[in-house]
């Protein structure tokens, strides 16, 4: 939203500064040429039939809200946090991006055998964060004991290494590889020279 803000502020700017300077130097020919477009504005409305009058009243009230409405919103809402605050530090405050903190968790648990590949994503909820993180592991693992031991390496880092708290538990996605597929030979042997 700081970006609408200063896009707002400069345009607005760049309009008020050259009336702001015309209408000081020059009010009365300013103002007279403000009243007889008001004047016309009014006369070509006259011409105009009560329910068209209505309709485009209606229609350009709709827009104006839309865009206020919008404007609100974007002014209001939170920007989403991209820091948590580490846990144990003495004598200050530390914070930490989020992304260090799934780096850290993506480069743990590649290490790991058997692990591919590790994509984390962290939130911040309060002064905690929330891990959800997609791994491809080899074909060859046991699930259940595999992801007992992702789901402590993720606690090991992000408390003791990162220093952060865990919001709710790690969730952890797990993909195998395809299992490499076999080529299977004739049980009588190669293909002799003379059978080609």
């Amino acid at each position: 939203m700081n970006v609408v803000n200063r896009v707002l502020v400069v345009l607005g700017l760049l309009i008020a500064l050259p009336l702001g300077i015309a209408m000081l130097v020059a009010p009365i020919p300013i103002l007279g040429a403000v009243g007889r477009g008001v004047q016309g504005l009014m006369a070509w409305l006259g011409t105009v039939p009560g329910w068209a009058r209505l309709l485009l009243g209606i229609l350009f009230a709709l827009a104006w809200m839309v865009v206020c409405v919008l404007l609100l919103i974007l002014e209001l809402r939170r920007p989403p946090r991209r820091m948590v605050r580490v846990e144990r530090v003495d004598g200050g405050v530390v914070e930490v991006s989020l992304n260090t903190v799934a780096e850290h968790i993506a480069y743990e648990l590649e290490q790991l055998p058997g692990v591919l590949r590790a994509r984390s994503r962290v939130l911040a909820r309060r002064n905690a964060v929330a891990v959800e993180v997609d791994v491809d592991m080899a074909s060859d693992v046991e699930v259940p004991a595999e992801a007992a031991r992702l789901v402590e390496v993720i606690r090991q880092v992000v408390g003791e290494k990162v220093g952060v708290r865990l919001a709710e538990p790690p969730k952890v996605r797990l993909r195998a590889a395809p299992a490499p597929t076999v080529v299977r030979r004739p049980v009588g042997g190669p293909p002799s020279a003379g059978n080609a």
